[in-house]
This record gives structure tokens, sequence and C-alpha cells, in this order.
């Protein structure tokens, strides 16, 4: 007698994907969205579609929203801009619940010194113990450093700022080239200015030579003067001169390239 197979029963731990894949293949599709789907004449756009975007995004309701969806996997410009709301959306959501946690510490701090002050008057405080300090040390004197040790001195950082501002998201065709980005050889503190309506929070920098030669950092990206920068350490002493490869991109999400030329 053949056995019944239970077309309801789920499957097996082989037939799933694991956390790591299933990251992967999000991070694969959102990369395809992004960039397959080339619209420089946003042609097929809705009117109004930065105020409509940012609405799906805030996970606001109008008529349109269906059909606002759908063209989203057509139209990689509208998914970037989306994808930029999503993000500003969430962050405004964090910042509002760490608002709410602060009031509640204050609250809490709060009531915890007027429970004390209408405690017992009896209770009072120890005095603390009387401890007597040791007398201060003289410190040993200086003596200068020999050359040899001089030599051996790590050079200092070089400044330099990287601005991706105007190379964000842009509408139609533009006359304007933006500027080459460039740096220095060296150990660098690079501020980058991050493209228009990028979000604060972690980043992940990466500059790529020639010849394998690799850079990688993280940084936290505060808002300045409403500018979003990101500043970073990184080191192209052995980088060749010539055009690189820079990568950017917030934790969790997709990566932005552009080129840089390493002087």
């Amino acid at each position: 007698m053949k056995r019944m197979v239970d077309s309801t029963s789920k499957p097996s731990k082989r037939d799933s994907l694991s956390p790591k894949e299933e990251r992967e293949m999000r991070e694969t599709l959102r990369d395809i969205f992004a960039t397959d789907f080339p619209n420089p004449e946003r042609r097929g756009c809705p009117e109004n579609v930065e105020a409509k975007l940012k609405a799906l995004a805030w996970r606001r309701k109008f008529p349109e929203a269906q059909e606002l969806i759908s063209h989203l996997g057509s139209c990689s410009p509208c998914y970037q801009e989306h994808a930029h709301f999503v993000r500003q959306h969430r962050s405004r959501q964090r910042l509002y619940r760490l608002a709410a946690v602060a009031v509640l510490v204050v609250a809490l701090g709060f009531w915890i010194s007027w429970k004390l002050m209408r405690g017992p008057s009896s209770m009072v405080p120890m005095p603390p113990p009387i401890v007597k300090a040791p007398p201060p040390e003289q410190p040993p004197a200086q003596t200068p450093d020999p050359p040899e040790l001089e030599k051996q001195k790590p050079t200092e950082f070089q400044v330099a700022v990287l601005d991706l501002r105007k190379r964000g998201i842009t509408r139609g065709e533009s006359n304007k080239k933006p500027r080459e980005l460039t740096l220095p050889k060296g150990r660098l503190k690079v501020s980058i200015y991050l493209p228009f309506g990028s979000e604060v929070g972690q980043y992940e920098v990466r500059i790529s030579g020639h010849k394998k030669q690799v850079a990688t950092a993280r940084g936290v990206a505060v808002m300045r003067n409403h500018i979003t920068v990101l500043d970073v350490e990184v080191d192209t002493t052995a980088f060749d001169s010539g055009t690189s490869s820079l990568a950017i991109r917030q934790l969790e999400w997709g990566w932005y390239r552009y080129s840089v030329s390493i002087e």
C-alpha cells in the first residue's frame, strides 16, 4: 500500500534558505531594481512623483499607491528615490523611539529623587572614610629623542574632502559635469559629503586600486549645517597613481560606486 503524501506538510530545513542567503538575495534584488532599469528621461513616471514616493515610503494611503508600486519595478531612478525616503522614515522612527526612552528615563529619575526626599529623616548617611592621598610622584626627566627614533615617528594625517552631494539622484540630463574626485597618497582623514537625501547612521567605505590594493573603513555619518557628512580614516600610501574605485554603502544596504583619482 503506497504511503499518502500530505501536501500541506512543511518544507524541510534543506529546502529553506538560511538567514545569510535570504539577506544576500534581498541585497541582489535591491541592486537589480536600483541599476538595471535606467530611465534618465523619466518616461512613464507619474506627476508629482517625488511627493508620491515619499508618501509611499512613509506608508500613507493615496489613490495611485498600487500603480506606483508596480512602476518601481521598471524604473531605477524612482526605486532609488523610494529607497532614500524609506531610510529617512526609518531614521526618524528611531529618533522618536530614542526620545521616548529619554523622557521615561528622566521621569524615572525625578520619581526616584522625590521618593528619596520623602524618606525617614532618621536615615543619616555615613560620612565617607578619610583616605590620605600618597604624595605626588615627581615626573621623570624628559630626554630628547635620538635622531633614529624621530625618523620612526608615524607620519601625520592629511585632510581631504570628497563632495558627492551633486552625484546622487538627478532628474533629466544635466550639461554640468561634476568635478573629478581626487585623493592624495598617504594616511588620510577624509570628510565625505554624502548625496542629498542620505540619512545619518553607520556606513562602510572601500577603495580598490588596479593591483588589488584595498583600503576599507567604517564611520558614522552625522548632520553638519544640513549636510550629511561621513568622516573616515584610510591609507592610500600603497596605491598607484591613477583612477581607482570608491564604493560607499550604509550598513545592510547596497553599494554606490564612484571613480576617484589617486594622485
